[in-house]
This record gives structure tokens, sequence and C-alpha cells, in this order.
């Protein structure tokens, strides 16, 4: 993980979707999509599918956006991303 705040909107949708993971073992990395926040989670992220969302949580952004965060599992249920959209499209400032 890369801040406080992804960690504690992971450990909130991990608490939605009842899973259980140590999330300082979780390989994650940034993905492209404008500054959002989204990560891929896991190895081989480019191999495998999405499977489902198991969790969402919506908040706001520093300047009032609305912020949509999702947890998303493989089609194997294992964790794959954090997928965050901010209905504007513009990054998101909570998350630097």
């Amino acid at each position: 993980m890369r801040n406080s705040t992804e960690i504690a909107i992971i450990t909130k949708l991990m608490k939605i979707a009842k899973l259980e993971v140590d999330i300082t073992q979780l390989l994650v990395n940034p993905m492209d999509d404008g500054g959002m926040g989204s990560l891929a989670i896991g190895e081989n992220y480019a191999g495998r599918q999405l499977g489902e969302e198991v969790a969402e949580y919506m908040f706001k952004d520093i300047d009032g956006t609305s912020v949509s965060a999702a947890l998303n599992v493989d089609q194997k249920g294992n964790l794959y991303e954090l997928d965050i959209w901010k209905v504007d499209f513009s990054p998101t400032q909570t998350l630097q």
C-alpha cells in the first residue's frame, strides 16, 4: 500500500465484503486512470480477469466531488483491484 488513505479505504471495503486479508502483504500497483487512484492488486494482474465487485463505498473528495471506491475480485475470488472513480473524472485529491 502506498499511503494511509488507501489503507483505510481498502480496510473499509474488506470489512463491507467480510474479507480477512493482511493488507500489509498486498502487492499493489497504480493503474493508469487519470490520477483517480485505482490500484491493481496481486501478481500477474494483466493475466487475470475481473470476476465481480464485492464491496463499494462512496465518499466526497476534498473538493466536494463524489468518489466511488469499489473492491473487485478476479474470477477465482482473489483480490483483483481497487477501482476508484471520481464522477467528474478529475484526479482524486484525497488519495494523494
